[in-house]
C-alpha cells in the first residue's frame, strides 16, 4: 500500500506499574479465587484466573511502542490500517488543560472506540490536517470509569 503519509507520530504503550500495584492486584486475584473454591463456584474461579492470564499474556507480548500514521486513505495504528470510511469522527480527549488522547470512532459493531495517545503539540498539528478527511466529534471527555482507569494505571 503506497500511500503518502500526511502525518505520524509514536507513544509509549508501557504500563508503568510499580510493584505494589502487582502485589495488591495478584492478592486480590488469589483472594477471589480461594473464596470462589471455599463457595464452590469453581467456574467463577477458572474464569477469572483465565482473564488474568490473558491480561498477562496480552500486557506482556504487547509493543512497548505504538507508530500511528495518518495517510490519504485512512489511518494506520500498528499494524492495522483504518479506511477513513470505518472511522465515523474523531475527538481530542483533554484532561484540564492537557490533551490526553485522540479518540477515533469507529463505524464498526464490536470495536466502536480507539484511544491514542497525544500530547498538545501533536493535537494542534493534528487539528489542521484531520478535518480534511473526518468530521470531529467536540462533545466527549473521560467518563468517571475511564478516569478511574488512567488513575489506576489499568
Amino acid at each position: 500500500m503506497a500511500n503518502n503519509t500526511i502525518y505520524a507520530w509514536n507513544f509509549p504503550d508501557v504500563k508503568n506499574r510499580w510493584s505494589l500495584w502487582y502485589i495488591i492486584a495478584l492478592s486480590i486475584v488469589i483472594g477471589l479465587v480461594i473464596w470462589g473454591f471455599l463457595t464452590k463456584q469453581y467456574g467463577m474461579s477458572f474464569i477469572l484466573l483465565l482473564i488474568t492470564g490473558i491480561a498477562y499474556f496480552v500486557e506482556n507480548n504487547s509493543d512497548d511502542e505504538v507508530m500511528v500514521e495518518i495517510t490519504e486513505l485512512g489511518i494506520k495504528v500498528g499494524w492495522t490500517f483504518y479506511d477513513f470510511s470505518r472511522i465515523s469522527s474523531y475527538a481530542f480527549i483533554y484532561d484540564g488543560d492537557n490533551s490526553v488522547f485522540l479518540r477515533l470512532n469507529l463505524a464498526k459493531k464490536w470495536v466502536k472506540q480507539i484511544d491514542l495517545k497525544v500530547n498538545n503539540e501533536i493535537t494542534w498539528e493534528l487539528k489542521q490536517v484531520l478535518p480534511n478527511f473526518i468530521e470531529e466529534n467536540p462533545k466527549q471527555d473521560l467518563s468517571f470509569v475511564e478516569r478511574m482507569i488512567h488513575l489506576l494505571k489499568l
